[in-house]
């Protein structure tokens, strides 16, 4: 009984992304259409101490690891045949608290096998240290409808190394659905892409002339430049999510987000000054190749097959529109307002200097 509430504890103390300060083992597996992921978090010294296994990044180290965890662990379909498991990565490393053993694995079903059902055998360190436990968890589920907070599975344990994990059914209606509500939860909490989105179109309404912002436009031209500027950047965001999902391409997160925040600085900045008057939907394009490499780190496993993937990606981006178009139709009005009002002007800059400022505290922490 005391065991058992201990790990509901550690279970309950477990950090979100890589970070791990429990002295257990961690799988978190994340389900998609033909396969599943899966991040395997084991604290080094308990893999040196019950393995006898050398414990650094030399390859034939990494090697020796790697035929140890295949040894000891497997995933089985319902009937028993065994999944394929293909290592992508492993390395010691130490992320958060003490250095740790990572392994993603991607994990494909048999033949006729359901890609929602398996079995996960794992005697990892268990078998030698019967103290030791791995907590196996469900990281992800886009199709099921997990899409960001985490289902425990069980503890693997000495006594109990095998757990079953059912997902139920799932079809490519609930798959769009549910990429939907992901696609526009992301950017509804996503300050940094709004403000960059809101800053661009803060001057919208107004025309450029010697250096400085002028005389407001007509509400007819208002509305097209805003429809360009917005249509630009979708265009912008849904080209990388596209190469990313298709064909891989990627970036390092930092300079991504470091890039995002510069985005909001200089629309910051030619909110308060023209920079490139008139030419606001080309730096919405190109700005949009840069927020949409972050949108593309949550459906990097929308899964394999092309239908899937398609389908995931279609009801992903048009969440963003969705409430993109909810910002854009709700701030149009105050902003025609604005550039008609006689302290408008002293207003946008009051405005355009907050999020110069937020931009500046985001680029800082992002870069350092």
């Amino acid at each position: 009984m005391l065991r058992a509430v201990l790990i509901l504890l550690l279970a309950l103390m477990a950090t979100p992304a890589l970070a791990h300060l429990t002295p257990n083992s961690e799988i978190r597996l994340d389900f998609a259409p033909g396969a599943v992921k899966a991040d395997v978090v084991v604290p080094q010294a308990e893999f040196g101490y019950a393995t006898g296994l050398a414990t650094d990044n030399r390859p034939e180290s990494l090697d020796r690891a790697k035929a140890r965890i295949l040894t000891d662990m497997a995933v089985l379909a319902r009937d028993g045949q065994p999944w394929r498991i293909a290592i992508d990565r492993i390395a010691f490393e130490q992320i958060a608290g003490p250095p740790d053993l990572h392994v993603s694995l991607t994990l494909t079903p048999p033949t006729g096998a359901s890609d929602r059902t398996l079995r996960w055998r794992w005697h990892v360190v268990t078998r030698e240290a019967p103290s030791h436990f791995a907590l196996l968890l469900v990281d992800g589920d886009l199709a099921g409808g997990l899409r960001g907070d985490r289902e425990l599975v069980g503890a693997l344990t000495a006594t109990r190394p095998e757990l079953a994990v059912e997902r139920g059914h799932a079809s490519l209606g609930g798959l769009f659905a549910n990429a939907f509500r992901l696609g526009a939860h992301h950017i509804a909490e996503g300050y940094d892409h709004l403000l960059f989105l809101l800053a661009l179109l803060l001057p919208a309404p107004l025309l450029a002339a010697r250096g400085r912002w002028t005389v407001p436009r007509g509400p007819r031209q208002t509305a097209k430049h805003l429809a360009w500027i917005v249509s630009a950047f979708t265009l912008g965001h849904s080209t990388t999510l596209i190469l990313a999902a298709f064909f891989g391409v990627h970036l390092p997160a930092q300079p991504v987000e470091a890039g995002i925040a510069l985005s909001v600085l200089v629309s910051a900045i030619h909110a308060a000054r023209p920079l490139f008057p008139g030419r606001e939907p080309v730096v919405a394009g190109l700005f949009g190749l840069v927020h949409g490499l972050a949108f593309a780190t949550l459906i990097s496993n929308f899964g394999l097959g092309v239908t899937t993937r398609a389908t995931a990606i279609l009801g992903f981006n048009l969440g963003i529109e969705a409430v993109q178009l909810g910002v854009v139709l709700v701030a149009l009005p105050g902003l025609v307002m604005l550039a008609r009002w006689r302290h408008g002007a002293k207003v946008r800059v009051v405005l355009a200097m907050l999020t110069g400022i937020a931009a500046l505290v985001w680029l800082t922490q992002r870069l350092g």
